[in-house]
């Protein structure tokens, strides 16, 4: 376990943090930043990130089977339904049995929930040039590509 907790220079990762012990380490400053940004994502919007996910991702997609959805969105099928259900108590979603394989069910945005993503993706473009107020176009494609290089490290992990 020592070894893999190395630098790639091969020095213990605990002789790198010494002399800064107050300072935070690269993930730990990703997920505190991740979860400020999220609660101020769902205060700016007045919707949850789990429920901006599912409509964001039928804005695309026109259509998609909740198993298709879960998949995408990386999160439980139960979850998705219990999600769902109540998207489309509120009108802005619908819900119908696969023609082809009535084990799944289909989803769609309604015309009114067509429209509410639209409110969103504004208020989203809005809240994104808030927090990203002071950071070159340069700056944003550097952590886009850093960000990307980390997901793909990530991935080597599996």
């Amino acid at each position: 376990m020592e070894s893999q907790l190395e630098t790639r220079q091969g020095a213990p990762a605990a002789h790198k943090a010494a002399g800064s012990e107050h300072q935070e380490t690269l993930l730990q400053q990703i997920a505190h930043t991740y979860h400020d940004l999220v609660a101020a994502f769902e205060r700016h919007m007045g919707i949850t990130r789990a429920r901006w996910a599912i409509l964001s991702r039928l804005w695309r997609e026109e259509t998609a089977t909740q198993t298709l959805l879960a998949q995408r969105l990386r999160v439980d099928a139960a979850a998705i339904t219990r999600q769902v259900k109540q998207l489309e108590r509120e009108g802005l979603v619908v819900r119908w049995p696969d023609p082809q394989d009535n084990r799944f069910t289909v989803v769609s945005l309604t015309p009114s929930g067509r429209r509410f993503v639209e409110e969103l993706r504004s208020a989203r473009d809005a809240f994104e040039a808030v927090v990203t107020a002071g950071l070159s176009e340069d700056d944003v494609a550097a952590m886009r590509r850093s960000l990307d290089r980390i997901r793909e490290n990530l991935r080597t992990l599996a």
